[in-house]
């Protein structure tokens, strides 16, 4: 657990690289994830190993008191370090987006993708930067999740814990808040979002783009499926990686009453 420091005014600091190893290996835990699983495994942290379980209070010096007040503090410092997640997250991407754009040469734009772009079409948009209003100069955009240039970003898993017995005297209420702020919760999201889900009643051909089909932002599927055309076609686009998962996609269609056509774009 991450450890408060106090410079000579007494005022208590974090340093951020202690912060950010200990946010990386607590999401990391001991999985080897792919970076479309980042978001779940927030809702699945586990601090078991920094903490005294009711079973354990006590056995280390007698003093099971003292025992709770580390599991008290420990909890604490996580919380804190926790929430500084967003702010890490939005300055690495940052920094991704400076790299790609110091060498303009390598902007590149695609033109299967390029083909679909026109009066008739509503992009959401699950990326934090803004591509592809600068690279495509096409600005029907709808940012579900906000970009870099806004204050904040939305990140967060789905995952609802439910309730249990006590387990670490001192550190449980903090642990169900930490677990509560790091929800997403995609019906007010979607209820924010609602001028655009309802704009969708028309339409015919759904197009997926690097779209991972994480359990976190299936509602938004849910409820495109629910306002497009019953006879709309779904094009899952045939990269390597898409073409790999495409039967896991496909069923998780079926499995929110997709009962339109599903078929492959280049």
């Amino acid at each position: 657990m991450p450890s408060p420091n106090y410079n000579h005014h007494g005022k208590e600091y974090f340093d951020n690289d202690e912060l950010k190893c200990f946010l990386f290996r607590e999401i990391q835990g001991d999985h080897d994830d792919e970076w479309k699983n980042f978001e779940e495994r927030l809702g699945y942290l586990d601090f078991s190993e920094n903490l005294f379980s009711l079973s354990e209070l006590g056995n280390t010096d007698g003093n099971e008191w003292h025992d709770t007040e580390d599991n008290e503090d420990n909890m604490t410092n996580a919380f804190r370090a926790f929430s500084h997640l967003t702010s890490y997250f939005m300055e690495w991407l940052n920094d991704v987006v400076d790299e790609y754009n110091a060498d303009t040469s390598s902007w590149k734009t695609k033109p299967s993708f390029s083909r679909l772009l026109n009066t008739n079409t509503n992009i959401l948009d699950f990326n934090y930067t803004k591509t592809v209003e600068n690279l495509y100069k096409f600005n029907n955009v709808n940012h579900i999740h906000g970009t870099l240039s806004d204050e904040d970003i939305i990140l967060g898993h789905s995952h609802i814990n439910q309730p249990t017995t006590e387990q670490f005297l001192g550190a449980d209420d903090t642990i169900i808040e930490l677990e509560q702020s790091l929800y997403k919760d995609t019906n007010k999201i979607i209820c924010n979002n609602i001028d655009f889900f309802d704009n969708l009643y028309d339409v015919e051909e759904v197009y997926t783009y690097g779209f991972s089909f994480s359990d976190v932002d299936m509602p938004y599927v849910a409820e495109i499926i629910n306002k497009i055309s019953s006879n709309a076609t779904w094009f899952l686009h045939s990269s390597r990686y898409e073409i790999a998962n495409e039967e896991n996609y496909v069923q998780k269609l079926k499995n929110n009453d997709f009962i339109g056509t599903i078929k492959e774009w280049l």
